[in-house]
């Protein structure tokens, strides 16, 4: 027998992980319910993703948006979610602990879809953690770092945020010969390590490519190095929402190996990890925030051929031994594919979900 209701706060901008992660989820714990009420708030500067919005709707659920201007958009919530089974915040840190006592669900889960416990966080989720049931982090180090710091016994969990790739892995294109290639998708700033990585493709005794994706400071680096050396650079911008799919398609099948070589102790486990083992592709990245996770049980063990995580120092080293190395051959892919299978498929999602929900099995 399904459940009544389930009720997730969110918010639904352009390009980010609370869109990524509420359509997912609505897709995955649809099933264990018989209506799913989507409440969004807008947030002024991060847009409003109409696509995603039909999507939900299409998808059966119910939605409620509000705006954070306009009070009178939040006093009939907690009357439109009475049946509540269970109340999912989805982030959104400030309004979730009160509309989780609005409405009164029976049981309430904040998802905090973010590493960082600075502090401020910290004092919050402290509170959090005697007004919602669980708190769900995004990765094992998350929890852990959470429950070292906290001095709180919460009822904690984790589960990683959801790719945004189909689950149907793109076939493998047989590698032709040629330099090592070298993949970097994000943010192009000091803390994600791009200026880095540019330089050591730069300077490389051995000849290798550097195939890189996104925006920011090092964009104007990142061009001008590719009209210096364009036997080694491949830059490729951003891309628009609608287009990530056939993008990272193409991207990935380009690459032998993604470099993650992020200073910053906030990440979590970076979804452009996860789209790139599920497209076979192994990965080098640093030692910090949730990428720690691949080293504990809850995710290991991992063969280091398929994730390689080396301290921030050690990363220039680790980069010229593959630079040098034969390229990934297709058993490694399939590896790849394998370990991404076991942990993050929707069907493991699901399964911690359901968990996490205290739903009963199918």
């Amino acid at each position: 027998m399904k459940a009544r209701q389930l009720v997730i706060f969110t918010s639904l901008p352009e390009v980010g992980g609370h869109t990524t992660t509420t359509l997912k989820l609505c897709e995955l714990l649809q099933p264990m319910f018989e209506q799913v009420c989507v409440i969004i708030k807008d947030i002024p500067g991060h847009g409003f993703s109409v696509a995603a919005h039909d999507e939900l709707i299409r998808s059966g659920a119910r939605t409620i948006r509000c705006s954070g201007r306009n009070p009178r958009d939040w006093w009939g919530i907690p009357g439109k979610c009475r049946n509540a089974d269970v109340f999912l915040a989805i982030g959104m840190r400030h309004l979730s602990p009160v509309l989780a006592l609005l409405i009164g669900a029976r049981r309430s889960v904040y998802y905090h879809i973010t590493h960082e416990l600075n502090p401020a966080i910290l004092s919050h989720l402290r509170v959090y953690g005697w007004i919602f049931s669980k708190l769900v982090f995004l990765s094992p180090a998350t929890s852990r770092l959470y429950h070292g710091q906290a001095g709180h016994e919460a009822v904690l969990t984790w589960a990683p945020q959801p790719t945004e790739l189909p689950h149907q892995s793109p076939p493998m294109i047989e590698r032709q010969p040629g330099p090592a290639r070298f993949g970097f998708l994000g943010r192009l700033t000091d803390e994600k390590g791009v200026g880095l990585l540019a330089e050591l493709i730069e300077k490389s005794p051995v000849l290798c490519e550097l195939h890189a994706a996104g925006r920011g400071p090092h964009e104007k680096t990142l061009r001008r190095v590719e009209r210096t050396h364009p036997d080694r650079f491949f830059f490729r911008g951003a891309f628009s929402p609608a287009e990530r799919t056939s993008f990272l398609g193409r991207f990935f099948s380009e690459i032998d190996w993604l470099c993650v070589p992020s200073l910053d102790d906030r990440e979590g486990i970076p979804n452009v990890i996860l789209e790139a083992l599920q497209s076979g592709v192994s990965v080098l990245a640093t030692r910090t925030g949730g990428m720690r996770s691949f080293e504990m049980p809850e995710l290991g063990p991992v063969d280091s051929e398929v994730i390689r995580l080396v301290e921030p120092q050690e990363f220039p080293a680790a980069f010229a031994s593959l630079a040098s190395a034969p390229f990934p051959t297709a058993e490694l892919q399939n590896q790849c594919r394998e370990y991404f299978e076991k942990y993050f498929s929707d069907a493991v999602l699901a399964t911690h979900w359901r968990k996490i929900l205290s739903m009963p099995a199918p």
